[in-house]
């Protein structure tokens, strides 16, 4: 996760996870949907529910299992109008403990490269001061979730295709026979 403050916050201390998986439910109360709504520019957030299973992974880490749901309203890309949405998700996401002092990231090469594995699993997130921000998760999934380009029904662009000329219009000379012409012409 990144720096970024998000509109939603529940913590969750990972040292009190233990060995067990433990349930968490995380539904936003009406200013924190409003919060939602305007941060990532909706028309209305009328609810979301998050429902996590936090798991123990590896020595000190955490593995979160979520779905998400919600209703509201995006607006149109086209004609501005409100358009009913509605977000259903299912994520993974897991964390450790921030890398020790001296401890080489991951993706480095031995000369210092970055290497990308696009088929590797994504790396797990940190764990700062033993926290993990479960709101912050939920606000990121959800944002990914939501339809990009949002259309009310029947809504079309104004813009026209420029007609298309007659293909006798539409040739262009040979640029290697205008050269050749030009060669041709040079009284040397």
């Amino acid at each position: 996760m990144s720096d970024v403050a998000f509109p939603l916050s529940h913590r969750f201390d990972v040292a009190r996870l233990g060995n067990k998986a433990q349930v968490v439910k995380i539904v936003p109360d009406t200013a924190e949907l409003a919060r939602m709504a305007e941060a990532y520019g909706l028309v209305e957030l009328a609810s979301l529910t998050a429902d996590l299973e936090v798991r123990p992974w590896h020595k000190a880490g955490a593995f979160v299992i979520g779905t998400l749901s919600a209703k509201g309203a995006q607006r149109c890309v086209v004609t501005l109008e409100p358009v009913p949405m509605q977000v259903s998700d299912r994520f993974e996401r897991a964390y450790e403990p921030a890398p020790t002092v001296g401890r080489r990231a991951p993706d480095l090469a031995d000369d210092g490269e970055i290497e990308i594995d696009l088929e590797a699993p994504e790396p797990p997130d940190e764990i700062v001061d033993g926290i993990i921000d479960l709101g912050a998760l939920v606000c990121e999934q959800f944002v990914l979730a939501l339809d990009p380009f949002p259309r009310a029904p029947g809504a079309e662009l104004a813009f026209k295709a420029p007609v298309e000329a007659d293909d006798a219009d539409d040739e262009r000379p040979n640029p290697f026979a205008v050269l050749q012409k030009l060669k041709d012409q040079d009284p040397q």
